[in-house]
């Protein structure tokens, strides 16, 4: 029995080493998610698009790309939202590209979010554990470090490990890369939520929830501070892009979460652009039935309404570059 345990021990050790190796070698290999696999399949094989989106379903659910190429002069946008693509992941896929010369975007617009923990929801999804490579994991500690969130330390540490014996998930969403989509294809990534198996959230609970979601951001008084990693880590993908001429942006696309105001304070402290469109005051079109989807979410008309809204924010910026 001893002889059989030790040489199990023996086993997992030389799996780990392994693990670690290649994991090391190659980053962004245990990070599967088909639907977003194939946009950048798609995205790699057409260099005439020179503006990227990247984000989770705020991005893919709510950018219009056409809309943004009407509005904005010398740009053909594509949408690379992921629904569920939270920080770890939009970093992951940002560090992809950025390492892969086939891509030639001109600009990057970033979801700006403060989403880091493992938690039920996200450890389920088919990136589950995928994104925690050794530059994301040593993110995400230094993240909740500064926060005192040492449950999340562990989490992460753990995540990693999983990730090191290559423990990800897998979506039946694999199809995708076998089917002409028209999200991924025809419709410059955006994917908007009518043509989801997302029901609509009937209107008197929708309606309730947008009156709460305006009260909590109304009463919302708290001082926040950035978080110094989230910082760094932004600035730091901001010059690896400066050095490939990239413009990065970041991007904080409404409706607003309860938490809104906690994003808000970054725009003060990155070196690279913030765009907000947020605020209830300057865009209640976000806060309309008419205009939603769902809890958080814009439907196809609410979309059309935030794409138009930030273009000319974008086109300023580009303008002064």
């Amino acid at each position: 029995m001893k002889k059989f345990l030790s040489r199990l021990v023996l086993f997992i050790v030389v799996m780990f080493i392994i693990g670690l190796i290649k994991l090391a070698l190659s980053p962004n290999s245990n990070y599967s998610y088909a639907f977003l696999n194939a946009k950048l399949e798609f995205l790699e094989k057409h260099p005439e698009y020179n503006m990227y989106f990247i984000g989770s379903s705020k991005i893919n659910d709510q950018i219009d790309c056409k809309i943004i190429d009407q509005n904005i002069k010398g740009v053909k946008s594509y949408n690379l939202g992921a629904n569920a693509g939270f920080d770890l992941e939009n970093f992951q896929t940002l560090d992809f590209i950025l390492n892969n010369k086939n891509f030639k975007p001109k600009y990057i617009i970033v979801e700006l979010q403060d989403k880091i923990k493992v938690t039920k929801t996200n450890i389920k999804t088919e990136r589950s554990f995928g994104a925690f490579n050794y530059e994301n994991t040593a993110f995400a500690v230094q993240y909740h470090k500064e926060n005192k969130d040492y449950k999340q330390i562990g989490l992460s540490l753990i995540s990693f490990v999983l990730n090191v014996f290559h423990f990800n998930k897998y979506f039946d969403e694999r199809d995708v890369e076998k089917a002409d989509n028209n999200f991924v294809s025809k419709n410059q990534g955006f994917s908007p939520l009518e043509f989801s198996v997302v029901p609509r959230t009937e209107e008197n609970k929708l309606k309730g929830i947008i009156k709460d979601r305006l009260e909590r951001y109304h009463a919302d008084h708290n001082k926040y501070q950035p978080n110094t990693a989230l910082v760094n880590k932004i600035n730091e993908l901001a010059e690896r892009c400066k050095k490939r001429n990239i413009q990065l942006i970041m991007l904080i696309p409404g409706p607003a979460e309860p938490d809104a105001k906690k994003l808000e304070v970054y725009q003060n402290a990155l070196t690279i652009p913030v765009v907000s469109l947020v605020d209830p005051y300057v865009y209640p079109e976000f806060y309309q039935y008419e205009n939603r989807w769902d809890t958080g979410h814009l439907n196809s008309k609410g979309s059309k309404i935030l794409s138009e809204k930030a273009a000319p924010l974008l086109g300023k910026i580009l303008d002064k570059k």
